[in-house]
């Protein structure tokens, strides 16, 4: 398997035009599943720690997160070693402005931004970008790693993996609900 800097090299455009490299992921798993603003549990706290290993050489200049502690926590390993600080995009206003309001804030940037969403926020995030429409993610999936690259005419889009495999079940979810 390629590495993670590999995959982000080839998702770069040919022209010359300026176009940030965006990689979109869950935040990492939760401590509870009962709480409105949970921290990570463990295997959250590991699952940052993977994220942050492959994206260690991708020279980070932005990372955009929610509100919420989960996401806020996936991505402070990243945001020390690149030393930088988070930029909080609120998920007021509904899934398409918020997604929008994401995007928006991507493209003020050159170079390799980081998005940590949900698992209802990945996917718009990632079809706003101009990808494919996909659907939302699973509750058990946290591995997904999409690497969008916004282009002249369409983006492209590599789709890895990062961390521990998900739970048994997380590819398949047909009855989850919109939240």
């Amino acid at each position: 398997m390629l590495p993670l800097l590999a995959l982000l090299l080839l998702a770069a455009p040919a022209d010359t035009t300026r176009h940030p490299t965006v990689v979109v992921v869950r935040h990492a798993e939760k401590a509870s599943e009962t709480e409105r603003d949970p921290t990570l549990s463990d295997a959250g706290r590991a699952r940052a720690a993977a994220l942050d290993s492959a994206l260690a050489d991708a020279h980070v200049v932005a990372i955009l997160v929610t509100q919420y502690r989960r996401s806020v926590e996936s991505a402070a390993l990243v945001a020390a070693r690149h030393h930088l600080t988070p930029i909080v995009i609120s998920t007021d206003g509904g899934l398409p402005a918020h997604a929008a309001a994401m995007v928006s804030a991507a493209r003020n940037f050159d170079g390799v931004v980081l998005i940590i969403g949900h698992s209802n926020t990945v996917t718009p995030i990632v079809a706003a970008l101009g990808g494919p429409k996909l659907p939302d993610l699973c509750d058990k999936s946290y591995s997904q790693l999409f690497i969008v690259t916004p282009g002249p005419a369409a983006a492209s889009l590599l789709r890895s993996r990062f961390g521990a495999a998900d739970a048994p079940g997380a590819e398949s979810c047909p009855a989850m609900s919109p939240r």
